[in-house]
């Protein structure tokens, strides 16, 4: 059975949010509690965070979820995704997401971890033709993972190597809607 690490990215600012956004409430809990949730059919979750952010931390611990710090948070989610990834190796894949995406349903990243399982090298879930969230990779990508830097993470990966992607369809709106703004929360 393959080794599937569920990352969260959760070492942004929020600065259009105004406060904590992944602390913020959405349907009765933190919004990083449902991100977290849907990255329940991985073999191991863990986020990535700021050093200085023990409010996040402290909700981290009582989800018992692992995390790493991004020491140099600055640097964006490319950043972000090289800690998780040398924080974890070796293990045969990861599902990697912001931690800001409260409606994804677990049944998505569970179609991407059975897609890796399968022998997927790359795969991600699509909704009405949009490439949406978590994106998965196998091992064989974590050369290019662990040398990310800047805020757009992996997206340059997803475009070099579209043959060798993975798309699956699936209906759940969910995995292309984020947190950005207060008023999200109540969309």
């Amino acid at each position: 059975m393959a080794d599937i690490t569920g990352v969260l990215l959760a070492a942004g600012f929020s600065r259009r949010f105004g406060s904590h956004k992944l602390l913020a409430e959405f349907n009765g809990q933190p919004v990083i509690a449902h991100s977290a949730a849907a990255l329940e059919p991985c073999d191991q979750i863990i986020a990535v965070v700021q050093g200085d952010d023990q409010p996040l931390q402290s909700m981290l611990k009582t989800l018992g979820i692992d995390w790493v710090v991004n020491p140099e948070p600055e640097r964006g989610m490319g950043y972000s995704i090289a800690c998780a990834i040398k924080a974890t190796s070796p293990v045969d894949g990861w599902c990697i997401l912001p931690a800001d995406m409260p409606e994804l349903q677990a049944s998505t990243t569970q179609q991407l971890v059975d897609a890796l399982r399968a022998g997927a090298e790359l795969a991600a879930p699509f909704y009405q033709n949009q490439r949406g969230h978590p994106v998965a990779f196998s091992a064989g990508f974590m050369n290019e993972l662990v040398v990310l830097d800047g805020d757009v993470g992996a997206r340059h990966i997803l475009h070099q190597y579209t043959a060798q992607l993975t798309a699956i369809d699936i209906d759940d709106a969910g995995m292309l809607k984020d947190i950005d703004k207060p008023v999200d929360l109540e969309a």
